[in-house]
């Protein structure tokens, strides 16, 4: 995938508000609402391209773009579920590995 594939992705997905987690505002697209193999592009796209960023004491990749934070939860492919999003924020950035 290229970076024009991923801003069209983010830019075209049906984001979901993740309304459990009011306290760290985020939203999400889910693997069963897109292509398969989209999906699985854009989840390599950002395991490939962002860093590692450790949050509440867990390490995430994390990709910046557009104004904001792309991330996964760090299963295997075949294991993964959604792909999350909040607005680009560094201070929430506790620290980098």
């Amino acid at each position: 995938m290229e970076l024009s594939d991923f801003k069209k992705l983010i830019g075209s997905a049906r984001w979901i508000f993740a309304k459990t987690m009011p306290q760290n505002p985020h939203w999400y697209i889910l693997r069963q609402d897109i292509s398969d193999d989209v999906f699985c592009d854009a989840v390599m796209f950002i395991r490939e391209h962002g860093e590692v960023v450790i949050f509440k004491g867990h390490p995430y990749i994390q990709y910046q773009c557009e104004g904001y934070t792309y991330w996964t939860m760090g299963n295997p492919i075949d294991q993964t579920k959604l792909i999350n999003r909040a607005r680009y924020n560094p201070a929430s950035v506790v620290s980098s590995v």
